[in-house]
C-alpha cells in the first residue's frame, strides 16, 4: 500500500476510535447539587433486575436508591466519591446476604469510578453480573409522563 492511501487510512481509522470514546472527564455522574434519573438494569445468569435509579450529589457524597418496575424501593445507598466507599443503607429482602451485600457495595463503586469516566456499564465478569445505568434524558421522563397522564383519562 502507498504511503498516500496509509495516512488517510489511518486518519479515518483513529478518528472513528475516537468517536467512540466518552470524552475524559465527562462523567455520566450527577454533578454536585445536581440529581439525576437513570434507567438500571442488573443482569445475572439466573435473573434480571430492572427499573429507575435516582441519584443525587450534595458535593461530599452521592445517595441514591433504585426502584424495581412496581416501585418498591430494592436498594438505598452512599457513595462517598473521595474515599471510595459504597454504604449500603437498604436491600430489599431476597438481597439481604452477607455475601450479597458484600458484592454489590463492591460492584456499585466500581461502576461508579466507571461512570465517573463517561461509562454506563460495568460487568462482574467472575460472577456474570452486568450493571447498566442508562442516564435518563428529559425528553424520556417527559414521555412517561405523558403516558401516566394518558392512561388517567
Amino acid at each position: 500500500m502507498s504511503a498516500y492511501l496509509r495516512a488517510p487510512l489511518l486518519f479515518v481509522s483513529l478518528f472513528v476510535v475516537l468517536l467512540g470514546l466518552p470524552a475524559y472527564g465527562q462523567g455520566t455522574l450527577p454533578e454536585a447539587g445536581e440529581r439525576q434519573r437513570y434507567s438500571v438494569y442488573i443482569e445475572m445468569p439466573q435473573a434480571y433486575i430492572s427499573g429507575i435509579g435516582i441519584l443525587k450529589n450534595d458535593g461530599e457524597k452521592i445517595v441514591g436508591s433504585l426502584f424495581n418496575e412496581f416501585g418498591v424501593s430494592s436498594i438505598d445507598f452512599v457513595y462517598y466519591p473521595h474515599r471510595g466507599k459504597v454504604k449500603l443503607l437498604s436491600v430489599m429482602k431476597m438481597l439481604d446476604k452477607w455475601y450479597i451485600r458484600k458484592l454489590l457495595r463492591k460492584d456499585l463503586r466500581l461502576l461508579f469510578e466507571s461512570m465517573s469516566h463517561g461509562a454506563t456499564t460495568y460487568s462482574n465478569d467472575r460472577r456474570h453480573i452486568t450493571y447498566r445505568f442508562t442516564p435518563m434524558t428529559e425528553e424520556s421522563e417527559e414521555e412517561t409522563n405523558d403516558y401516566n397522564h394518558d392512561t388517567e383519562e
